[in-house]
C-alpha cells in the first residue's frame, strides 16, 4: 500500500477540479477532430454518441472492452490499467489512477467523467439486483425547418424529425430500450423502429443481444457496423477497438443486424455466433418479360418521404449469419471470424468499369484472421481477409510509446482490387475495402505540457477505376499541428493540411475571461487547384462563446460564422455544439452568415431540457430534446 499513499496525495486539487467535466465535452473533442479531417467512418456517428452518453462505470468493475468503447485509451494505457488493478486490488479513490503506469494527467481528465467508485458489491449481481438497481432514460427529440404558419398544418406536422428512446442500463451487464424514429417529410411516427435486450457477465455467457445489434469484428475488413475513428491525428484513429457485439442505439436504419447474437467465453477462449434476418432498403429492377428481379443497389439514407423512397423501403430480404473463435493469452488476442450473406434477390449492379468486380448474386462469404498483441516492439494489430472468390486483403499495423512524450502509429494496407466485403469499415482513403494500397503514419509529440505537435501522412494508391475516379489514382495527405496551452484556460492552435490537390490553414483559439465563459475564435482557409489549373479559394471565420455557470442548472452557446468559399469544392466544415447524444457538421459554401443558439436546463437530476435555433442563408432550423432519468 506504500504505492499507493505516496500517488494519491499527489495533485489532488487537480483531480478534483476535472471531475466536473462533461461527457459530452469530451465526446465533442473527439467528433471534433476527427471531422476535421473529413475522414470521420461511421455507420452512425449518433451510436458512439448514444451508447456511452450519461454513463458511469464502477472503477472496480470496468472491464477492458469498456474501455476500448471510449475511444481515447490507447492499448498499453488499458493494458496497464488491468495490471495495476489485478495486481494491487481494488482502487480505493479515483485519485489513485496517477499511480497507473503510462497515465497522464491529460488521460486522467479525459476519463473521470465516466468513472464512480462503488465499493462491497457482489461480483456478480442477481438478475433480481440488476433491475432494482439499474437507470432508467427516456429520450424525446423533435425540430425540423421553420415553416410559413400559413401552410397545412398536417404538411408542417410531417415536416418534424422526431425521435422516442427509451433505454435500460445496469452497468452494461443488463440493458433493454425501444426507439421509434421518423425523418422530416415521412408520415408514419414509427417509420423506424427498433428494439432490444442484452445481459452480460453470467457464467460462462459474456454477452446475450436479442433484438437489434451490431457486429465488429477484426479491423473492419470483412464487417464493422458500429462507429470508427477516421484518418486524423488521433493516435488511435488507424486501430479498430470495441465490442464485438453491441446493442443497436442509434438511428441507422439498415446498417445493423437484428435476430440473436450469442458470446461465450470459457478461461481464455471465447466463442461468438450471431443470426440476422431483416428487410433493408434497395432498389429493385424487375424485368416482367422474363419474370426476374434484382437489386441494383442497396440504399443507407434511411429516407421514406416520396412514393419512389417508400417503394424501396424494406425491399430486399437480408439473412446474415456469422461466428467468431478468439484465443486471449498473456501478450494479447488472435481471432477467427467468418460471414456469410445471402438476398432473396440477387445484387446486380449496373453495367460500368467501377462495378467490375463488384459483389453480385444471391450470396456472399467473407473470412479473416485478426491479432492484437502487446510485444516488446510495441503493439502489434492487423488482418487478413478472403472473401467468397479467393481474393484476398490484409491491415498491418503498429503502435509505439517512446517514453512519455513520444507516441508513433504506423499502418499498411493492401487490399486487392478484386476484393469485396458487404460491411466492412476498414481504414482508408476510400473508406471502402479493396482497392486501396497505402501506408499511414502518425506522430504525437509533447514535450511539455504547454506544448503538443501531432504529425501524419497518408500515401495511398487505387488501381482500379472507382465511382469518384475514373482512372488509376494515387494521392497523400499531411498535416502538421502545433498546439499550445499556457494554461488550463487557454489553448491555441494551428494546422496546415495538404492533401492532393487542397491546402487547408487554420487558427483556433480558445480562452476563459471568466470561469464561466469559454470564447472560441477560428479562421480557416482552403485553396483547391481544378485540372485546368484554376485554384479556388474559401474561407471560414467564428466566434464563439459558451456559458456554464458553476452549480447552475442552465447553460448556453452562441455562435455567428462567417464565410465566403468561390462553390462547393471549397466547402468547410465546421463542427457544431448541438442537443446532448445528437452530432451536427454542416457543410459551409457559398457566401453568407450561419449562426446558432442553444440552451440547456436541468430540473434537478432528472430532467434536462435541450433546444437549439439555427439560421443562414439556405434554411433557418431548430430541434428541441427532452431527457428524463431516474433510477436508485
Amino acid at each position: 500500500m506504500g504505492l499507493r499513499n505516496k500517488y494519491t496525495s499527489v495533485v489532488a486539487l487537480m483531480i478534483m477540479c476535472t471531475t466536473s467535466i462533461a461527457q459530452s465535452e469530451e465526446m465533442e473533442e473527439i467528433a471534433e477532430t476527427v471531422i476535421s479531417h473529413e475522414q470521420a467512418q461511421y455507420q452512425d456517428v449518433n451510436e458512439m454518441y448514444g451508447t456511452n452518453f450519461g454513463n458511469k462505470f464502477n472503477i472496480n468493475s470496468i472491464t477492458e472492452t469498456m474501455l476500448e468503447n471510449l475511444f481515447f485509451l490507447k492499448p498499453n494505457q488499458i493494458k496497464q490499467f488491468i495490471l495495476y488493478r489485478k495486481n494491487f486490488g481494488d482502487f480505493i479513490s479515483l485519485m489513485e489512477l496517477q499511480a497507473v503506469p503510462d497515465w497522464d494527467a491529460f488521460t486522467i481528465r479525459k476519463i473521470l467523467p465516466y468513472l464512480t467508485l462503488e465499493t462491497e458489491l457482489p461480483l456478480v449481481p442477481t438478475i433480481k439486483q440488476r433491475i432494482k438497481e439499474g437507470e432508467h432514460r427516456f429520450l424525446y427529440r423533435t425540430g425540423g425547418q421553420a415553416k410559413n404558419i400559413s401552410e397545412n398544418q398536417d404538411r408542417l406536422r410531417h415536416q418534424y424529425k422526431q425521435l422516442i428512446n427509451y433505454r435500460f442500463n445496469f452497468r452494461n451487464l443488463l440493458q433493454w430500450g425501444i426507439t421509434f424514429e421518423k425523418d422530416a417529410g415521412e408520415k408514419n411516427l414509427a417509420d423506424h423502429h427498433s428494439l432490444f435486450a442484452s445481459i452480460g457477465n453470467k457464467g460462462i455467457l459474456k454477452k446475450m443481444v436479442l433484438g437489434d445489434y451490431t457486429v465488429n469484428m477484426g479491423q473492419g475488413l470483412i464487417h464493422w457496423q458500429g462507429y470508427a475513428l477516421g484518418r486524423s491525428s488521433n493516435m488511435l484513429s488507424c486501430y479498430r477497438q470495441g465490442e464485438l457485439f453491441r446493442p443497436h442505439t442509434g438511428t441507422d436504419e439498415n446498417r445493423f443486424c437484428r435476430g440473436i447474437a450469442v458470446h461465450l467465453q470459457k478461461n481464455a477462449i471465447e466463442l461468438a455466433a450471431f443470426v440476422s434476418n431483416k428487410k433493408i432498403d434497395a432498389n429493385i429492377i424487375t424485368d416482367t418479360a422474363n419474370n426476374n428481379a434484382w437489386a441494383s443497389s442497396l440504399l443507407l439514407s434511411g429516407l421514406h418521404r416520396t412514393k419512389n423512397e417508400l417503394t424501396d423501403k424494406k425491399a430486399l430480404q437480408e439473412f446474415i449469419a456469422g461466428a467468431n473463435l478468439k484465443l486471449n493469452s498473456r501478450l494479447g488476442k488472435t481471432s477467427l471470424n467468418i460471414i456469410h450473406t445471402a438476398f432473396d434477390h440477387p445484387i446486380k449492379k449496373r453495367n460500368e468499369p467501377y462495378n467490375r468486380f463488384a459483389i453480385s448474386g444471391r450470396q456472399w462469404q467473407n473470412a479473416s484472421i485478426d491479432h492484437a498483441v502487446s510485444t516488446r516492439v510495441g503493439f502489434l494489430f492487423g488482418e487478413m481477409a478472403l472473401d467468397k472468390k479467393g481474393n484476398r486483403a490484409m491491415i498491418a499495423g503498429l503502435i509505439k510509446s517512446l517514453g512519455s512524450k513520444l507516441d508513433i502509429a504506423m499502418h499498411y494496407r493492401n487490399m486487392g482490387i478484386k476484393f469485396r466485403s458487404l460491411a466492412s469499415n476498414v481504414f482508408s482513403e476510400s473508406q471502402d475495402s479493396g482497392n486501396e494500397k497505402g501506408f499511414f503514419l502518425n506522430i504525437n509529440y509533447t514535450p511539455s505540457p504547454l506544448h503538443r505537435l501531432e504529425i501524419f501522412a497518408d500515401q495511398y494508391q487505387h488501381d482500379w477505376p472507382s465511382f469518384s475516379h475514373p482512372g488509376k489514382k494515387t494521392g497523400n495527405i499531411y498535416s502538421f499541428q502545433y498546439t499550445y496551452r499556457p494554461n488550463k484556460k487557454t489553448e491555441l492552435y494551428g494546422r496546415i493540411q495538404s492533401d492532393n490537390n487542397s491546402l487547408k490553414l487554420r487558427i483556433h483559439v480558445a480562452f476563459m475571461p471568466m470561469p464561466a465563459l469559454t470564447c472560441r475564435l477560428r479562421n480557416e482557409i482552403i485553396c483547391i487547384s481544378s485540372v485546368k489549373g484554376k485554384t479556388e479559394r474559401g474561407q471560414l471565420s467564428y466566434l464563439e462563446l459558451i456559458y456554464k455557470p458553476p452549480l447552475q442548472p442552465f447553460s448556453a452557446s452562441v455562435r455567428c460564422s462567417f464565410y465566403d468559399t468561390e462553390g462547393y469544392a471549397t466547402r468547410i466544415y465546421a463542427y457544431e455544439r448541438d442537443l446532448p447524444a445528437y452530432y451536427a457538421v454542416p457543410a459551409h459554401y457559398g457566401e453568407g452568415t450561419r449562426a446558432y443558439l442553444v440552451l440547456q436546463y436541468k430540473l434537478g437530476k432528472a430532467l434536462q431540457c435541450t433546444g437549439k435555433w439555427s439560421m443562414d442563408k439556405k434554411k433557418n432550423e431548430w430541434r428541441a430534446q427532452l431527457i428524463w432519468q431516474w433510477g436508485p
